[in-house]
């Protein structure tokens, strides 16, 4: 590793470079080196000197970087439009760009500040759905609908392969396709559409092998020599790969071996033997696909079928006990290559290598499946025409229609290459093969000399996304060799500004070990890229290893407690996130960080069906929707509404299973028998919910259910905002999938339930975040905690079709691809070997990268748990393959090792794990959710007409004192009202107003509202000298000119009720500052002006408390609360 001084000048010299907006670069930006900050100074700089700001273009990957990104650099022109200093050089250079970019906007008028839309700054998925707007024909998806979600996309996809299977009998030629592959699949239809749509899934990887499907012998047999070269292609380089890791003895001394073997094995009469091919010659074979049984041959000799070194060889190798100096060499040759774990897994490879030719089975299964899948797909885009939507998959492949092709670019294609002259791409490390392909046909005219750029940021080692599709070798060939004509000049930093000093020499030691020492872009293998703390951070943080040993789930949640218990003990302030790699891996731990009044945030871990609150919707829904469904109402009289005990339960269903439940309940006889509680709690469910059974109605399902729920009294028990919000998403699901009051499919909204993630706040003031590490990706925390990582995960499902890209150049990529083996065929066939081995250390590289970036999140300290196995002999076993602690193990063996010495001594062998925690019993004796005798549904809220009215925040120890003013009086208060909205949101120069078009305007509104003739003149008299005082007060103008919202609507908690409020005026002030201002147009007459505003004050602290209470835990701030007097020219602050 360089010194820090080198890499700190390295740094330095990387970030000054950046910014030559001559150049286009290619820049590695490892955790924590301040990319973001990079990409917005490179924007501000290409900014400050083109024409117009559509011609530069910025591309991210997520909305939230996409808005970050805006937003800084909307910030950073706000700051430099104010003369605002800097707190640090960085900050210090991005202002003086941004004040660049001021200057080009006053020369070319943009008024970009005004019109931040002029900034292209998008997701990628939005620049392709753009694209495919600007030409529907072209790009094939018309007009585009709404994008569904990933549920709905789920059930569109098995929609779409069951309707293949109407081709069956009315398509033979298709049909024929269809019924060779279910013949493949032993005719079992079920995994016939599930292997379908895990391919739909996936379809933009396929969808350029397959195309339309394969028409004639012609296009077979050109498409069967393409692939089959692909797999000869692919043999060579694996061949290759092992070629030039051979150490020079190894290749000196080896084919003497093998010709002795060869012999002998020739000589006992084993002449199929491939050592056999061997006699006679003095090399090696050449690294070439037509000496693959040669390499195996090799490759058995030196590695057992387990993948490890041979330790004794015997005839059956060529070498009889006479042999034993031979022997002796080869074993010799072999110890001295035993630290060499590269040549042994590549050996390993070549055991089995695929023959580079598909055998006629192989090819007829593969031939049907390249014309069904292409018929799959069009079954999909049927349905997305039927119901006018799209996927994000469908959205990228029309785009890349529209671009039309790298050499004959189509009309988007042109136009954009006309208007975008520098292109900007981040996160580049998790971009796909297809969007690669974007990239290069949007930059295909453009040559190093017309002064266009690309500049792209990204870290291969934070790529973790190959279930998107995102292929990190692209990455490492645009380093190599740019994209398209245009050459990137690559570029790495080296500072962390996140991570204490010790902590980055623990990434550097750690990773270094952990990460490839030689990259590969056919495997995904990325080196480390070492970095260097800031000064300020020099010095501080640290990691802290927990072994455990044979512990169980619940042993290994008590230990992470423990750390977490601690860790925010020690830190009054600070966050801290739990880590996992599955969502699976936190099942045990938040019951007992709940039973430790540990508050925290599960970020999108729950199915929404398991959430209370969407468990009983479900039943009242399923109640409502079939009087039938026992279970449903069953559930219904448990419910917290109803709340029946178990005895009475029984009582009331036992033994009766002709009549529904409804009708059970409905029969005296046997509602006599439940207890008088029972009989009360039973009578109130039932008058509720007589009017929404057999009977007709003109509601909607979702209506009938929401009124049903909230009569019932269902949101009493919401806790929190994310549980409303759950609340409200199934409504919405149900509004979705329901028809003529009915379900049209309850599975199927179940199915979209199920797949639905769903967060969990247990308390908005929380410091502690349960999160998967893919959702922590970008994010920062305090303290970080690997829980569970000696868990494996689980295995992955088999695919009726496999493929697999092997980046070859900037422009091509070899794709493989095999059907999956017969159903009863008891072995899977060397390609589909080859091509599923080459993937499992595709994804053992990625794994390694998982790692990184979930220890890189950490600013002051890492805590890692987790659990390895004791051998039957009482040893220390190694860490479950594919865990990420198999990938930690060379560095931190040691302290395991040690820490399980000490537990055998300190306890004994037969006890390494500590005690388990102690779990109540609650499935024995749960407890009975019920609402209280003396609850009452509460008055409802005030209906939409008054919500515009002065007083319409007012509460009931209130209203009676407001009432007094008169009606005119409210008639003005609206209206007045109704011009500060306008001429706060429409921006008006107040310089400019015309008082008379107010005066009739507002006599319209009045008679509108219904304004007595008699009185209009005095209420439009009114409003114009509340608008006149209004704009001749400073502080009325600061009102109106400033950011923020006005009769801004909102709902949410208050006192734990639910509550809509709608504010006036949300005004935020140049330092950040929020303030809530409610208008009143009240009129003061003699007497003392502050006692009487005093007087107000107390008159509405109460509804301002709510309103701040209900927008500070939406908004995340402390907001100050004021009334604002028109008619006084007053603002008085009100503390609450």
């Amino acid at each position: 590793m360089p010194d820090k001084p080198d890499l700190l000048m390295a740094d330095i010299k990387a970030r000054q470079e950046a910014l030559d907006i001559t150049k286009s670069f290619i820049v590695q930006a490892p955790a924590g080196s301040g990319k973001t900050e990079l990409l917005i100074q490179r924007y501000l700089a290409l900014l400050s000197i083109v024409e117009d700001p559509e011609e530069v273009l910025a591309i991210t990957f997520t909305r939230k970087a996409a808005f970050e990104m805006q937003s800084r650099v909307l910030e950073s022109l706000r700051k430099a439009a104010q003369g605002m200093s800097a707190d640090s050089d960085h900050e210090g250079q991005t202002l003086r760009l941004a004040r660049n970019v001021l200057e080009q906007d006053k020369r070319q008028g943009w008024a970009i500040t005004q019109s931040p839309a002029r900034m292209r700054i998008c997701t990628v998925d939005a620049f392709g759905a753009g694209i495919s707007r600007s030409l529907p024909m072209t790009s094939g998806l018309g007009g585009i609908g709404s994008t569904v979600t990933d549920a709905d996309a789920e059930l569109l996809y098995r929609n779409a392969a069951a309707a293949t299977l109407d081709h069956l009998s009315v398509d033979a030629k298709q049909g024929k396709g269809v019924e060779m592959i279910l013949r493949h699949l032993d005719s079992d239809t079920n995994l016939y559409i599930r292997y379908l749509s895990q391919m739909l899934k996936s379809r933009d990887q396929w969808l350029g092998i397959t195309g339309s499907g394969i028409s004639d012998e012609g296009a077979a047999l050109e498409a069967r020599r393409e692939l089959e070269r692909n797999i000869e292609t692919a043999i060579n380089r694996q061949l290759l790969h092992v070629d030039q890791l051979l150490p020079d003895e190894l290749r000196e001394k080896l084919p003497g071996l093998l010709n002795r073997a060869g012999r002998n094995l020739k000589d006992a009469g084993n002449d199929k033997h491939p050592l056999v091919d061997f006699v006679g010659v003095n090399g090696l074979p050449k690294a070439l696909a037509v000496e693959r049984e040669a390499w195996a041959g090799i490759a058995k000799l030196l590695v057992t079928k387990a993948g490890l070194w041979r330790s004794k060889h015997d005839k059956r190798d060529g070498f009889s006990p006479k042999d034993r100096d031979e022997k002796e060499v080869l074993l010799a040759l072999i110890k001295s290559n035993h630290s060499n774990d590269a040549l042994r897994e590549g050996f390993l490879n070549l055991r089995d290598l695929p023959f580079p030719k598909y055998n006629d089975e192989q090819w007829n299964v593969l031939l049907a499946l390249l014309n069904v899948l292409p018929l799959a797909v069009a079954e999909l885009r049927r349905l997305f025409s039927e119901q006018a939507v799209t996927d994000h998959i469908e959205v990228a492949l029309a785009a890349g229609r529209a671009l039309g092709k790298i050499d004959e670019p189509g009309d988007i294609a042109l136009m954009l290459d006309y208007k975008v002259q520098h292109l900007l791409v981040d996160e580049m490390q998790d971009t796909s093969i297809g969007q690669y392909d974007v990239l290069r046909k949007l930059t295909a005219g453009w040559v190093p000399s017309d002064g266009r750029t690309i500049f792209c940021v990204g870290d291969p080692m934070q790529s973790i996304y190959r279930f998107r599709d995102a292929e990190v070798g692209e990455f490492l060939l645009a380093q190599r060799n740019g994209i398209g004509n245009i050459a990137l000049k690559p570029l790495t930093l080296r500072r962390n500004f996140r991570s204490g000093g010790d902590l980055v020499q623990w990434f550097n030691e750690v990773f270094s070990l952990i990460m490839p020492q030689k990259e590969d872009p056919n495997v995904g293998a990325i080196t480390y890229s070492s970095s260097i703390p800031v000064e300020s951070m020099e010095g501080l943080g640290e990691c802290f290893v927990q072994p455990l040993f044979d512990a169980s789930h619940a042993q290994e949640a008590a230990r992470t407690l423990e750390v977490i218990q601690k860790c925010i003990k020690q830190n009054d302030e600070d966050n801290l996130a739990v880590l996992v790699r599955s969502r699976t891996h936190l099942v045990h731990l938040m019951p007992i960080l709940r039973q430790a009044g540990i508050e925290y945030e599960a970020v999108e871990i729950d199915r929404l069906t398991d959430r209370p609150e969407i468990i009983d919707l479900i039943a009242l829904t399923r109640a409502l929707c079939h009087e039938g469904d026992r279970l449903a109402w069953l559930a219904l009289l448990r419910g917290p509404w109803c709340g029946l005990r178990w005895r009475d339960l029984h009582a009331l269903v036992s033994g009766d299973y002709e009549q529904t439940v409804l009708e059970i309940c409905q029969t005296p006889e046997v509602f006599s028998k439940l207890s008088i509680e029972g009989q009360e709690l039973l009578s109130s469910l039932l008058v509720t919910l007589k009017p929404y059974i057999r009977s007709k109605t003109n509601l909607s399902l979702r209506e009938r259910v929401e009124q049903v729920w909230c009569q019932l009294g269902g949101p009493t028990w919401i806790k929190g905002e994310s549980e409303l919000q759950n609340a409200y998403l199934y409504l919405e699901m149900l509004d979705e999938l329901s028809f003529a009051g009915t379900l049209k499919d309850i599975l199927e909204l179940e199915e979209r339930l199920e797949s639905q993630r769903v967060s969990t706040t247990v308390s908005a003031e929380c410091r502690v975040q349960l999160m998967t590490i893919h959702k922590a990706k970008g994010l920062q925390f305090d303290h970080v905690l690997l829980h569970a990582v000696g868990r494996r995960p689980r295995g992955d499902t088999r695919e009726v079709l496999t493929w697999l890209n092997l980046p070859d150049s900037d422009v091509k990529t070899n794709v493989l691809i095999s059907p999956i083996g017969h159903r009863g065929a008891s072995d899977v066939d060397p390609l589909y070997r080859f091509i599923a081995r080459t993937d499992k250390e595709k994804t053992k590289r990625e794994l390694g990268r998982l790692l990184y970036v979930a220890c890189t999140r950490a600013k002051s300290s890492l805590h890692i748990v987790g659990s390895v196995k004791v051998s039957k002999d009482g040893g220390l076993s190694k860490p479950a393959v594919n865990s990420l602690l198999e990938h930690l193990w060379p560095a931190v063996a040691g302290r395991y090792e040690h820490a399980f010495t000490a537990c055998q001594q300190a306890r004994g062998q037969n006890d390494l794990s500590g005690k388990a925690p102690q779990k109540a019993d609650i499935w024995r004796n749960p407890v009975l959710r019920r609402l209280p005798k003396s609850w009452r549904l509460p008055s409802p809220p005030e209906p939409d007409f008054l919500k515009n009215l002065p007083g319409r925040d007012i509460t009931d120890d209130t209203l009676v004192d407001y009432y007094w003013v008169g009606a005119a009086a409210r008639n003005a208060g609206t209206i007045v009202h109704r011009w500060l909205q306008r001429l706060a949101e429409k921006g008006t120069d107040v310089a400019q107003l015309d008082y008379q078009e107010i005066h009739d305007i507002s006599r319209k509104w009045a008679e509108a509202m219904g304004v007595p003739v008699d009185e209009t003149e005095n209420v439009c008299q009114r409003v114009e000298d509340a608008i006149r005082n209004v704009t001749e007060d400073p502080k009325g103008r600061w009102l109106l000119e400033g950011d923020g919202a006005c009769e801004l609507p909102i709902t949410g908690l208050f006192n734990g009720r639910v509550e809509s409020i709608v504010i006036d005026r949300v005004r935020i002030d140049s330092d950040g500052t929020h303030w809530i201002v409610d208008y009143k147009t009240s009129s003061h007459e003699g007497g003392d002006l502050d006692v009487f505003l005093q007087q107000e004050a107390e008159r509405y602290r109460g509804q301002l408390q709510r309103y701040s209470r209900i927008y500070n835990n939406l908004a995340g701030v402390e907001a100050r609360t004021a009334l604002y007097f028109p008619l006084l020219k007053k603002f008085h602050e009100v503390k609450v």
